[in-house]
C-alpha cells in the first residue's frame, strides 16, 4: 500500500501538502531518488501517473556499474537470486566478461517491474510517500519555493516544496513547464518489441545482424520470450499506432527468412534510434533525472541503469542543500556530471546503432572492431564502456586514478570479507578508506561526522580514499591536494 498523504485539507477538493522535495515519476529513477533523500533524512513526496503498478519488462537487467551502486547500499540480496552472463557486446560483438573492471557480471531477465518493486518496497520503508494515479498541470514559483498542482483521483493536490525533480519519462510534463524541452535526431530505423508467450524463440541475447536487419530472441522465464527486431525494409509505424503481431511477424519473417513460432503476444512496442539532451538538467529550483532528462536507442540496456545512477548522483547534493551543509556549488555539480554521462551514453549508443542497425556496407567496420576486441587493453575499454565502469567525471583535475571514476571494488577487501566489500555506503553518507583507522580522529573528520564515516580498508597499494555518497572517488591519498580540501570541497564546512 502506498504511503498516506500528510496534508492540510483546504475547501472544495483541494489538498495542500507540504514537503521539502516533489519527485514526479515513479518508475525507477524517482523511486531511487524517494529512497535516496530518505536515507538523509529528508521527507520527499513522489507522484506517478499511473495507478496500478507497471507490469510490462521493459528494461531487463544491470549493468555493472548499477550493481556496484547497489552493493555500496547493500541492496543487492534486496533483489533475490540474479542471473548474470558471463558476457557483455558492444553493437552485437561479444566481449567475454573476464575484461570488466567491476566484479559483478551483468545481469539479465529481471523485468522493470520486478525492479520497481524492489525499490518501492525500499522506497516506501525508508518512510518515502507515493501517490498513484496523479498529473502534473502546473509549477509556479513562490517567494521560497515552488507550487506543483497535480490532479488525481482524490482531486487536486497542490505540492509546495523547495525543488521538484521530473523523473516523469521521455514525454516529461515537467520538463515542458520548465522550458527544457530538446529536439531529437531524425529517426532512421524502428525496432519491434514484445514479450510473446510460448513462443520457444531461439536463445540470442546478444543479437543477430542480417542482410536485411537485425534481430534479438531470448527467454525471459519459462514461459515468455523477449523479441527485438529491426527490419531495415519496412515503413516506420506512425506514433501511436499499436504493434499488432502481423507486424512482428512481417518483420521476422524479412529479417530471419523464417516464420516466427507462434505464440500469444503479452506486450508490444515499439522504439527508434531518436537521441538527443535537454540543454540544461537543472532549472533554478527544477531538476530532470532519467529519460526526462536524455533520449537515445536502447543499445545495451543503459538506459535505465543510467537513470538509476542520474537520481543517486542527486540525492545527497540536494539533501546536503536542504540540511544547510552544502557547499557552493554542489547543486550545480549534478547538471555537469549527468549532463556528461548523457554525453557519453548518447554517443555510444549512437555508434552501436551505426554498427549494428545499417546494412551491409558497415560490415566491414564491424570486423576490424571484432578483431580489436581480441586485444584485452581494447575489450576492457569498449566491456567498460557498455558497462557504465568507463565514466570519469573531469573534476579529477588531472588528479591521479581513480579519482572521478566509480570506487573501483574488484580489488578492494575490508576486514572479515573474502570478497569485494558490500555496504560500504550503505548509510548514504561519504567514506574514507584507510589502512589503519588513523585518521579517524582528525579534526576535519570529526567536524563531518554526520557526513562522513572512516573504514579500513586493503585498497591497491595501500592507498588512502575518499569516496562520495554516489560511490565516485573524490581524492586519494597520491593526490597533491591535501584531505582537508577535498573534504571542503564535497562535504562543506566542519560543524
Amino acid at each position: 500500500m502506498d504511503n498516506e498523504l500528510s496534508a492540510e485539507v483546504n475547501d472544495g477538493n483541494t489538498t495542500v501538502t507540504e514537503v521539502p522535495v516533489l519527485v514526479v515519476g515513479i518508475g525507477p529513477t524517482g523511486l531511487t531518488l524517494a529512497a535516496e533523500l530518505r536515507l538523509w533524512g529528508v521527507d520527499c513526496l513522489a507522484l506517478g501517473t499511473s495507478v496500478t503498478p507497471e507490469t510490462e519488462s521493459r528494461a531487463l537487467g544491470f549493468t555493472s556499474s548499477t550493481q556496484e551502486i547497489f552493493a555500496h547500499r547493500d541492496m543487492l540480496a534486496e533483489f533475490g537470486e540474479l542471473e548474470r552472463v558471463p558476457a557483455v557486446h558492444f553493437a552485437g560483438i561479444v566481449i567475454a566478461g573476464e575484461h570488466l573492471s567491476s566484479p559483478y557480471l551483468p545481469v539479465m531477465r529481471f523485468p522493470q517491474y520486478r525492479t520497481e518493486e524492489v525499490l518501492r518496497t525500499r522506497a516506501q520503508r525508508l518512510g518515502a510517500k507515493l501517490l498513484r494515479g496523479y498529473t502534473v498541470s502546473e509549477i509556479r514559483e513562490t517567494a521560497d519555493g515552488l507550487e506543483t498542482v497535480a490532479a488525481g483521483p482524490d482531486g487536486t493536490i497542490v505540492v509546495r516544496s523547495r525543488y521538484v525533480v521530473g523523473c516523469d519519462g521521455a514525454h516529461s510534463k515537467v520538463r515542458a513547464i520548465a522550458s527544457l524541452d530538446y529536439p531529437l535526431t531524425p529517426p532512421t530505423v524502428q525496432m519491434l518489441l514484445a514479450d510473446v508467450e510460448h513462443a520457444g524463440l531461439p536463445n540470442n541475447q546478444f543479437g543477430k545482424k542480417t542482410a536485411n536487419g537485425m534481430v534479438m530472441s531470448g527467454p525471459l522465464d519459462e514461459r515468455i520470450d523477449r523479441l527485438i527486431v529491426c527490419d531495415f525494409d519496412a515503413k516506420p509505424l506512425e506514433r501511436g499506432v499499436r504493434v499488432e503481431e502481423r507486424h512482428l511477424q512481417d518483420a521476422y519473417r524479412n529479417v530471419t527468412g523464417d516464420e516466427l513460432p507462434s505464440g500469444k503476444v503479452r506486450w508490444a512496442s515499439y522504439f527508434n534510434d531518436a537521441s538527443g539532451m535537454a540543454p540544461s538538467f537543472r532549472k533554478d529550483r527544477i531538476f530532470l533525472a532519467g529519460d526526462a532528462a536524455h533520449t537515445h536507442l536502447p543499445a545495451g540496456g543503459q538506459g535505465m541503469n543510467v537513470s538509476i545512477q542520474d537520481a543517486v548522483n542527486l540525492g545527497w547534493k540536494l539533501a546536503a542543500e536542504i540540511q544547510g551543509w552544502a557547499p557552493d556549488g554542489l547543486l550545480d555539480t549534478y547538471d555537469t556530471e549527468r549532463r556528461y554521462a548523457a554525453a557519453d551514453l548518447l554517443a555510444d549508443t549512437r555508434a552501436q546503432g551505426q554498427l549494428f542497425l545499417r546494412g551491409a556496407e558497415v560490415d566491414p567496420l564491424r570486423e576490424v572492431l571484432r578483431g580489436l576486441t581480441a586485444v584485452p587493453g581494447a575489450a576492457e575499454i569498449l566491456a567498460d564502456e557498455v558497462s557504465g565502469m568507463s565514466l570519469r567525471y573531469d573534476f579529477a583535475d588531472g588528479g591521479p586514478e581513480p579519482i572521478g571514476r566509480l570506487l573501483p571494488t574488484r580489488d578492494l577487501r575490508v576486514p572479515g570479507a573474502d570478497g569485494p566489500p558490500v555496504g560500504l555506503l550503505r548509510g548514504g553518507k561519504g567514506v574514507l578508506l584507510t589502512t589503519d583507522g588513523g585518521r579517524a580522529d582528525s579534526a576535519a573528520l570529526r567536524g563531518r561526522a554526520d557526513r562522513v564515516e572512516v573504514r579500513t580498508a586493503a585498497t591497491p597499494e595501500g592507498v588512502e580514499v575518499l569516496v562520495r555518497p554516489d560511490g565516485y572517488v573524490a581524492w586519494t591519498s597520491r593526490s597533491d591536494q591535501p584531505l582537508d580540501a577535498a573534504l571542503r570541497r564535497w562535504f562543506g564546512p566542519e560543524r
